[in-house]
């Protein structure tokens, strides 16, 4: 009996000029492929159907645990195949052969946390050339406005952040999140927040799992995420979101080791390539009790030859940083957002927010195009997960550290707003600085359009508040404010003002040992 795909928000899919990006050159990263030698696992034979519509969930599940234990190979080719959360299982492969896809299901009854699930496995590869269409459409309300395909003409961020909007209305801030789609009421309309999955791509609690040769597309929430894994491979891949889905992540590595990401092409609403190390938070397949004896740091994390399009954040560690983040290497990247305004929220972002150690960070060889704020380093002491024990509290209740950062050779044109180094300064006096910070070779050009500033007196300490570039008002310079920092280096550093600037290139304001050229 055939069972039929029902939208649980069949009014929510429409899209938009600008939601996608349309120049995505795909040959440079996904080709036809092989199937690889092994027992063959053609979903076919197990029941799958590629009629438009039909579900085939347990046809294709079916077709996965059959190939636990022989090494198998699950075939997925000859059409688009309708499916509920999937779950795959050590020693397999799953090839999904160009042409071919697993499309989500509209119905958000079909889903357990993710759509595409690998769990406590090892031994396993997603690859083939086809593509994990997610739907995510389906899963969040239309935006109050359609993407904004001219430049707005001028800068302007909110003074004072009184909602997380950014009001007024006519902010940057404001005129890229009220086209964002939300899952949640953000408007205060009565409307009810949407449950929808968490991930696309969950791989968690596993080792030595590769994706490669693959297309992620439209994704329900995060796309790729990295949970608590080591020797993890991702290579050749390509995500390509409706940039105004909230929460699209691109890919999210977490608590996780010898993470290995390399020529991947990244068109997404959030962050682009993320790096956090979170306190677990409770799914509804996991052993949250079982969870937390994996729960540690993020460490050995390589990133190389990556194209990051993102309306937030191109690579950002942070902001979930209740662990410790370390030994994390980024090179040879482009950063842009060249066809909907206004520019991406930042290029570079490294922020430690709730207990986090951040050290021994690297990148270089970075060109960034169209975003707003090339570089944006932050420190705070927000503690969302509060703490394990009396201990963590006494560890972790004045903040973390950021410390030991490289980035060098760095290239951005059309910025908008001031590079930031911030650490903090609570009501009680205790300062967090942010410490051992060289920047060199960096060459930055802004965007010529008007800045309409609002500079106060005193620029908001981000003691407790999520941290972000767009969220602190106008800086008073227009290179880079430092504040609350030691031992940091700028050298061979240059931006290029607009016509009509009116700050000096640097300011600092409780900086220490450093060196500023």
């Amino acid at each position: 009996m055939k069972i039929y795909d029902t939208p649980t928000f069949p009014e929510n899919g429409i899209i938009y000029e600008g939601d996608y990006y349309t120049d995505i050159p795909y040959h440079l990263y996904i080709s036809e492929e092989k199937i690889p030698a092994g027992t063959i696992f053609d979903i076919r034979d197990y029941g799958a159907t590629a009629e438009a519509g039909v579900l085939s969930t347990d046809a294709i599940q079916k077709a996965l645990d059959e190939a636990v234990g022989k090494k198998g190979i699950v075939l997925v080719t000859g059409g688009a195949y309708t499916t509920g959360t999937l779950s795959i299982h050590s020693d397999t492969t799953l090839f999904i052969a160009s042409g071919a896809s697993l499309n989500a299901s509209k119905n958000l009854k079909m889903f357990s946390d993710a759509f595409i699930k690998i769990v406590d496995e090892e031994n396993v590869t997603i690859c083939g050339g086809g593509r994990i269409n997610a739907n995510g459409e389906y899963f969040v309300y239309l935006p109050h406005e359609r993407p904004l395909v001219q430049p707005l003409g001028y800068t302007k961020l909110p003074p004072i952040l009184k909602d997380p909007m950014g009001s007024p209305s006519d902010t940057t801030r404001f005129k890229y999140r009220e086209r964002i789609r939300y899952a949640e009421d953000k408007w205060n309309e009565g409307k009810e927040n949407i449950q929808r999955p968490m991930y696309t791509v969950w791989v968690r609690g596993s080792k030595n799992v590769s994706l490669h040769n693959i297309i992620i597309r439209d994704s329900l929430d995060w796309s790729l995420s990295i949970d608590m894994s080591e020797d993890i491979s991702i290579e050749s891949i390509v995500i390509d979101n409706n940039r105004h889905v909230a929460n699209t992540d691109g890919i999210d590595i977490m608590a996780s080791k010898h993470v290995k990401v390399k020529h991947v092409f990244v068109s997404t609403a959030d962050d682009g390539l993320c790096v956090k190390a979170p306190m677990v938070q409770g799914h509804d397949s996991i052993n949250v009790e079982n969870a937390e004896m994996k729960m540690g740091a993020t460490e050995d994390v390589e990133i190389e030859d990556a194209t990051v399009i993102s309306v937030m954040n191109a690579f950002k560690i942070g902001t979930e940083t209740y662990f410790d983040i370390k030994n994390v290497r980024c090179k040879n990247c482009t950063f842009m957002l060249p066809d909907i305004f206004p520019g991406g929220v930042s290029g570079i972002s490294i922020e430690s927010a709730d207990g986090s150690n951040i050290s021994d960070i690297h990148l270089e060889n970075i060109t960034m195009k169209n975003i707003s704020v090339p570089v944006f380093i932050s420190l705070c002491k927000r503690n969302k997960f509060g703490y394990l024990s009396d201990e963590d509290r006494k560890a972790k209740e004045n903040g973390g550290s950021v410390k030991g950062i490289t980035i060098k050779n760095v290239k951005a044109e059309d910025m908008e707003a001031p590079c930031i180094i911030t650490g903090f300064k609570d009501e009680n006096g205790y300062t967090g600085y942010i410490e051992d910070v060289t920047i060199s070779n960096l060459c930055a050009e802004y965007l010529d359009n008007k800045e309409i500033l609002t500079i106060l007196p005193e620029i908001r300490e981000n003691v407790r508040d999520y941290p972000e570039s767009n969220a602190l008002g106008d800086m008073p310079s227009y290179g880079f404010y430092i504040r609350h920092a030691k031992n940091i280096k700028l050298d061979n550093v240059t931006v290029k003002p607009r016509t009509m600037n009116t700050r000096p290139i640097l300011k600092t304001d409780d900086v220490e040992n450093s060196e500023i050229c």
